[in-house]
């Protein structure tokens, strides 16, 4: 029983939320036919009231004109035509029927297994060869020319379907024959020995060649991944473990030259990225089998070639005053950065100086190409921004792996300010990010890799590397400043003022620890000393810094609240006020209990005569303030 009402309640629920709104649909539908026929109707009958004259008309339709004469008759005035007919209404037209989408049963049984069919042909083409080849049942030039065959009888039945109309079908079977000629071509050359290089070289491209005009004459792009697909596919399922690496590059090569006159042709998408993709997988797994440093160079020379055809296919569409999309942004970014990571691995541990000339020579690539994409109308501004951006990239690579130390810092500063003060002279906002990254890198450098947070060696203060390198980022983070200050707008004045508190960070960190570390350094040395009253001397060298740092903070924080009064800046004099807060409670907490009462003396004497310029100088303020 309570399955047969449920039977019930889904027929109902059936009923109510498919049927019954289909028949509301097609009811509201002859409802509105039904208007529209008599809305025509009225109109035509409108039009043959108006085309009557006054003796044609009924008694009825006349009622209205014979009523009482008038006493005088009426002025001769002219008769007034007729007002034009009304535009007859048109018929309404029964609307086309949407094109119904694709069944999913047609989508894989007309696409989809087919290309799964030719694929497993392949696959076993491919297998059987091998196989035969192992077990000596076919001789050599007989597996060839039965994989030649194959194929072509394959591309013959794809032509023959397509001049019939079979879109599908010719395709499947058009790219199967290509595939499987591909591995005939390869086992022919690499494997069985038949054909010299040139002959296979010439055999290779006019079948890359006739892979990629069939693709072009079917218009299917499929057709072409699938070429491509093969065509990568053929070294793997052929292999037999030895290693003809120059072979293998060549026939990579070809393969990608064809890519490349199908992305010129044609603007299908993934192709070269399915090209690229595969490239790097099949050299990654020679690498990984096959690769000796004897090997490097033929390494290096098709990576080489690789680079610069991808290179030349992402910047076709440029070539031929075409918008490029996202793909060929991300690869054109992508392809320097894969080819300079190989070259660096390969190279790194014998030619480490030729890395940073590398790096740079990738720059000036693609500064010329930034170059060359100003002048061409219209302009792309985001391929403009991905060029740049990827030649700044590489210089910002090549300071740290040519240069050391603090020079890295000091570099990316003055690269980064550099790029600030294009960004403004340009009108070119994005440098200000990339700016603004560098600037980061230095910074970051700075505080974990240069500043001697422990140990240090007797030094000459001020005139030593790490504190000129304080100073030559505190002026490029100063000169930021500067440029954001002349810039209109508030959100300048507040990145100028961002900018300033960094620069003044820097340099409060890099005095903090050049006077600490200059008495810890004596401290250390006087340490290691056998003269007698050593101890005492370490003792006060040590109270000495400590001394320095409450001194020099309480300056620094006297100098911030003094700025922000002369520029009428709040953040300065907050901040001002904290590094107050900071060195009193330093004061409070260590000095007084760890120092002499001299050195005590000291410190409580600086840190008040200074809060007492700078109570002054707060009052001063307020009675300004009231005054205006």
């Amino acid at each position: 029983m309570d399955i047969g009402f449920a039977i019930f309640l889904a027929a109902v629920l059936v009923c109510v939320c498919i049927v019954l709104p289909i028949v509301a649909i097609v009811r509201t539908a002859r409802i509105r036919h039904l208007e529209l026929r008599l809305a025509g109707v009225e109109a035509a009958l409108r039009r043959l009231m108006l085309d009557k004259t006054p003796l044609e008309k009924t008694p009825l339709e006349r009622a209205p004109l014979e009523k009482t004469p008038p006493e005088t008759p009426p002025l001769a005035t002219p008769i007034a035509a007729p007002p034009p007919p009304a535009p007859p209404i048109p018929e309404p037209q029964p609307q086309p029927a949407p094109v119904p989408a694709e069944h999913l049963e047609a989508v894989i049984g007309q696409k989809w297994i087919g290309w799964v069919a030719v694929l497993l042909i392949f696959c076993a083409v491919a297998f059987f060869l091998k196989y035969a080849f192992e077990n000596r049942w076919i001789g050599e030039l007989g597996r060839v020319a039965l994989g030649v065959i194959i194929g072509l009888v394959f591309a013959w039945g794809g032509l023959e379907r397509h001049r019939k109309g079979w879109p599908y079908l010719s395709q499947v079977l058009t790219g199967g024959g290509i595939t499987i000629l591909y591995l005939s071509v390869y086992g022919a050359f690499g494997y069985y020995h038949l054909v010299d290089q040139r002959a296979a070289f010439i055999f290779l491209a006019i079948l890359v060649a006739e892979a990629h005009l069939l693709a072009l004459v079917y218009d299917a792009r499929s057709i072409a991944v699938m070429a491509l697909a093969g065509g990568f596919l053929a070294p793997v399922l052929l292999s037999t473990g030895r290693d003809q690496y120059a072979v293998l590059f060549t026939y990579i090569v070809v393969l990608d030259l064809g890519m490349l006159l199908a992305v010129l042709a044609r603007r299908w998408r993934w192709i070269g990225s399915l090209a690229y993709a595969a490239t790097q997988l099949l050299f990654w797994a020679w690498y990984s089998e096959h690769y000796h440093p004897s090997k490097r160079a033929a390494a290096l020379l098709f990576q080489a070639a690789i680079f610069a055809l991808f290179m030349l296919a992402d910047l076709a569409p440029r070539l031929r005053r075409r918008a490029t999309v996202w793909e060929e942004w991300i690869r054109l970014a992508v392809n320097p950065f894969v080819f300079y990571a190989i070259c660096y691995f390969l190279l790194n541990d014998d030619h480490h100086d030729w890395m940073a000339p590398l790096a740079l020579a990738l720059a000036i690539v693609y500064a010329a190409l930034a170059r060359a994409g100003l002048g061409l109308r219209p302009a792309d501004r985001r391929m403009l921004l991905v060029t740049v951006g990827t030649a700044l990239t590489f210089v910002t690579l090549a300071i740290p792996i040519q240069l050391e130390s603090n020079w890295i810092t000091i570099a990316w500063a003055l690269e980064a300010a550099a790029l600030l003060w294009a960004s403004f002279e340009a009108a070119a906002p994005p440098l200000r990010v990339l700016s603004a990254i560098v600037f980061a890198l230095s910074l970051i450098r700075f505080v974990f890799q240069d500043t001697p947070w422990e140990s240090r060696a007797i030094f000459t203060p001020v005139l030593n590397r790490y504190y000129l390198g304080t100073l030559a980022l505190t002026a490029c983070l100063a000169a930021a400043a500067y440029l954001y200050r002349r810039a209109p707008g508030e959100a300048a004045l507040r990145a100028c003022l961002v900018w300033g508190l960094l620069a003044a960070g820097v340099i409060w960190v890099g005095s903090s620890v050049e006077a600490y570390t200059w008495f810890s350094s004596q401290a250390d040395a006087a340490l290691r000393s056998t003269v007698r009253g050593a101890a005492a001397e370490v003792s006060g060298l040590r109270w000495s810094g400590q001394l320095a740092l409450s001194i020099l903070w309480s300056v620094f924080a006297g100098s911030l609240t003094a700025a922000g009064f002369r520029f009428e800046q709040r953040a300065l004099r907050v901040a001002g006020l904290v590094l107050f807060g900071i060195t009193l409670v330093k004061v409070v907490f260590l000095d007084i209990s760890e120092l002499r009462q001299f050195y005590r003396i000291l410190a409580l004497l600086a840190l008040g005569l200074v809060l007492m310029a700078v109570a002054w100088a707060y009052q001063r303020g307020v009675r300004r303030g009231h005054a205006r």
